[in-house]
């Protein structure tokens, strides 16, 4: 599993520095990012995505409390979070189209301004309410940037000219705020996936791949392949990961359902090094802290990572 790190690859990171702003870039260059994941993928690390950004369930999914909470427990985590327009074309964290689940409000995010769904309260699984509203996508990413974690941003399914449409939004707030060296840009179709690609080739983008086939019309470089959330596909790993393309896994989902709830059943969550063994780099999950549990040094390896990149 641990391989060698080249050293034009050692150079590259070193280069292009994984917390600055880095320049844009065209063709088939890479994203600052990507020597990055290079690193932690040749040097025998892992890393954790946690969905939502949650790190425990008494902290509300989306929030800025749940974003420092999980780059304090997990330096250099990845935090998956999901963005909304309100009625006045804002960015704000939400992933549901209406309040209720998560917030003391109610209502549909596009019908109600940013003012309107900041009036809101966040609200934990658990009903723990907390004095903070959603946020809006700057906050997000402020708050990332402050925690040290890379921010990876949900660009919900809708029909494809909405979805790039949102995407030109988020792209243009992340360039805002000089994060482009710090966002993977979530996508759920081929189409989408290069569209965006080609709109921010300075930025990762997470594809779904089934096959190889998928990374057609895209820069490799630039792509962390999603993989799924059913059974390890150890093949498809090693496949990408000898393209340079690192294999995403996600064991959250239903509570029940979910694979972080089948391999905490018999309180042996050993199954995550599991897939860390058979090739899966990025684990995205509903229990960052169980995945620490049994990977803590491979962490520790991709945390070597980001300090080098600094």
């Amino acid at each position: 599993m641990i391989r060698l790190f080249a050293t034009t690859a050692v150079a590259a990171l070193l280069a292009s520095g994984c917390a600055a702003e880095p320049a844009r870039q065209t063709g088939d260059a890479a994203p600052a990012l990507a020597a990055f994941f290079d690193c932690v993928r040749e040097t025998g690390g892992v890393m954790v995505s946690a969905h939502r950004a949650q790190l425990t369930e008494d902290q509300p999914e989306n929030s800025l409390q749940a974003i420092a909470a999980t780059g304090q427990a997990i330096p250099g985590a990845i935090v998956e979070i999901d963005v909304a327009l309100t009625s006045d074309a804002r960015l704000v964290l939400m992933h549901d189209e209406t309040l209720e689940r998560t917030t003391t409000g109610a209502g549909r995010v596009a019908d109600l301004t940013l003012e309107q769904v900041r009036a809101a309260r966040l609200e934990a699984v658990d009903g723990t309410i907390i004095d903070s509203p959603p946020p809006t996508l700057a906050e997000a990413l402020e708050a990332a940037g402050g925690a040290g974690v890379i921010a990876s941003i949900d660009l919900k399914p809708a029909d494809e000219a909405a979805t790039l449409a949102l995407a030109q939004q988020v792209i243009e707030q992340v360039r805002a705020v000089g994060a482009e060296g710090r966002v993977i840009l979530i996508t759920y179709s081929p189409e989408t996936a290069r569209a965006v690609a080609e709109m921010a080739p300075e930025m990762m983008i997470s594809a779904g791949l089934n096959d190889l086939d998928g990374l057609a019309g895209l820069n490799p470089a630039q792509v962390l392949a999603w993989t799924g959330t059913r059974e390890a596909r150890p093949a498809l790993w090693r496949a990408l990961g000898e393209r340079g393309v690192e294999a995403q896994f996600g064991t959250l989902g239903a509570p029940g359902r979910r694979l972080d709830d089948r391999y905490a059943e018999d309180g042996d969550v050993s199954e995550y090094r599991d897939l860390f063994e058979q090739g899966a780099v990025v684990i995205a999950t509903d229990a960052p802290l169980a995945v620490r549990s049994v990977l803590g040094a491979e962490l520790a390896a991709a945390e070597r990572c980001r300090r080098l990149a600094d």
